[in-house]
């Protein structure tokens, strides 16, 4: 019996969310990502959904209201973002989902603008380590940075840098120092202190000065809209459900807003810890 609600519930939010991407696009008022395959990125997402657990370990899918849960995966479809891919994930916050995006979908995201050519690469900088740069119109660009071998020690990192090949042949680079790093990492919910950032301090600072170099880029792309950015200010209309009653849900849709990239990063080991996020906002369509 369990197994049949589970599989009507799938039908009936998969197909509100199918139906209301096909009625936005007939309209003109929404554009998905070329070469995404809806259908199959919404089974594979709905599979995902089937492990997440709430605070108090409970199936989120029974918990949860299925407007949240359809538009968690409303928002992944307009970003063109895989589950599979490991390039965003589903959390439950009360009776809510939220999808939050990974690391790899940032990337994702940001080649997507077609501003950038490649995939950006970072480099930690440790103390002893030799490191010049210029700025020139407003743009930083590393000139010189000569590192020892000895100097490569987790507890030595005084700083990050993120290198960014854009698609008009230029660089665009970010340059963190140790405590704004540490400060991005405090915005999560383990405040930095997961095993990950204990045992992997240089990879964390890697990803968190990527991410923050390719949100200026996200969001300074004329096709922002596509992408979920903070700026989006335009609300779709609720999808309401009329077939199947297996929870209490609420049919109403509130605006929220994307937070920072630290939380994004964070997430990405907190999956393989199965540590439970304490609820931050999220911008939902």
């Amino acid at each position: 019996m369990e197994e049949k609600k589970q599989t009507a519930l799938q039908k009936d939010i998969t197909d509100s969310v199918m139906i209301r991407i096909k009625e936005l696009q007939e309209v003109g008022a929404l554009v998905i990502p070329k070469n995404y395959a809806i259908a199959n990125e919404l089974k594979m997402a709905f599979f995902s959904l089937e492990e997440v657990k709430t605070a108090d370990k409970k199936p989120a899918l029974q918990v949860c209201t299925k407007g949240s849960i359809a538009n968690a995966l409303l928002k992944m479809c307009i970003q063109g973002l895989s589950v599979w891919k490991g390039q965003c994930c589903f959390i439950a916050y009360g009776n809510k989902i939220k999808l939050q995006r990974q690391y790899a979908g940032t990337i994702a995201l940001a080649l997507r603008t077609g501003k950038v050519k490649d995939v950006p690469y970072a480099e930690i900088i440790y103390d002893g380590d030799v490191i010049e740069y210029e700025i020139k119109n407003g743009r930083k660009t590393i000139t010189k940075h000569i590192q020892s071998f000895d100097n490569v020690v987790a507890g030595n990192i005084v700083g990050a840098y993120a290198v960014v090949p854009l698609s008009d042949g230029s660089y665009y680079t970010e340059i963190m120092t140790i405590n704004q790093i540490k400060k991005a990492w405090a915005m999560g919910a383990t405040g930095g202190n997961s095993q990950a950032h204990r045992d992997f301090p240089d990879q964390m600072a890697k990803k968190t000065v990527i991410s923050r170099a390719l949100k200026v880029i996200i969001n300074s792309s004329n096709d922002a809209y596509l992408f979920g950015e903070e700026e989006q200010d335009t609300e779709l209309e609720e999808i309401e459900f009329t077939n199947i009653d297996i929870v209490d849900d609420e049919d109403t849709i509130e605006e929220e807003f994307i937070e920072d990239e630290p939380q994004q990063e964070e997430k990405d080991d907190l999956i393989e810890q199965g540590i439970e996020q304490k609820e931050s906002p999220q911008m939902l369509f």
